[in-house]
């Protein structure tokens, strides 16, 4: 059953320390201890600008908001050194096996499609984890700055609704985030590599992302509606959303169709997931 292959999967991971660390813990203390510095960078230039008599000294203590804090944060998961620890989980999942020569110790339990989307459905909780981190570690360094700097704190600004748009970013980022796993599935059971899993998936978002701002470039608008239609790509989706989500601006907010952009990028995990089931079940497992 999917059931017990998702169990199984999920179990195997959290086992593992090492990878759990790696792919979960170590960005969101990164960015805590990069909150810290900037604290206290910050804190000794208003301290200096006091001492001067700079009216900014007071403006460099402006509240912080946390739950803005989390939304930068989760969005900056499209980072490709964010996305490269997030594939840490996804190349242990989905490559393990090859690399341990483990699956024809499995196949006889479950259905190969079975075993497989276990797989991704565990990478799917590792992200959702993964995210929450990140948003927990913005909110973090944003009460470190606060208290370095001495600035107030405030749970959201007032302009647009902070929790929308907490929520809205969560799940974009978790969707371009499966789309990225859905590849990296594919690739690690063609490859049957786990280098390949961790690096291809990482390089074709970077290549689309350079593709993508070339060809904004030949439009007065970057997010124009014809670029929307042209291209499919997830990048490009994610993109689109995290702008439709974002508080109207006068003569600054483009048409954007975001339900397209939604359904384009919820195919392209479908059908990135289905390319590697189907590759999977008809794959020669008797040596791996």
């Amino acid at each position: 059953m999917l059931a017990d292959a998702f169990a199984a999967e999920r179990l195997r991971f959290f086992k593992a320390r090492g990878t759990v660390f790696w792919s979960l813990a170590f960005v969101p203390i990164v960015s805590i201890l990069i909150g810290l510095v900037q604290g206290l960078l910050m804190r000794n230039l208003l301290a200096r600008a006091a001492a001067e008599g700079n009216p900014a000294a007071a403006l460099g203590r402006a509240p912080v908001s946390l739950l803005n804090q989390a939304i930068d944060a989760v969005s900056g998961s499209n980072f490709f050194i964010v996305q490269l620890f997030f594939l840490i989980a996804a190349t242990a999942i989905l490559a393990g096996d090859y690399r341990w020569e483990t699956w024809r110790f499995l196949t006889p339990r479950n259905t190969r499609a079975n075993l497989l989307l276990g797989k991704i459905g565990t990478f799917g909780l590792v992200t959702a984890i993964g995210l929450v981190l990140l948003a927990v570690g913005g909110i973090i360094a944003g009460l470190l700055s606060a208290v370095l700097t001495g600035g107030g704190v405030t749970w959201a600004a007032a302009e647009g609704n902070a929790n929308v748009q907490l929520a809205g970013m969560f799940g974009i980022a978790f969707l371009e985030m499966m789309a990225l796993g859905a590849l990296a599935a594919v690739i690690a059971v063609a490859t049957r590599a786990g280098l390949a899993a961790l690096l291809v998936p990482v390089g074709a978002w970077v290549v689309q992302g350079f593709t993508v701002s070339q060809l904004q470039k030949g439009f007065e608008n970057p997010l124009e509606p014809p670029l929307q239609y042209l291209l499919g790509f997830p990048v490009l989706q994610s993109d689109l959303l995290k702008a439709a989500l974002a508080p109207p601006q006068m003569g600054m907010t483009p048409d954007i169709n975001w339900p397209l952009a939604l359904v384009a990028l919820i195919a392209w995990i479908a059908g990135l997931t289905a390319l590697a089931v189907w590759l999977f079940q008809r794959q020669d497992l008797t040596r791996e």
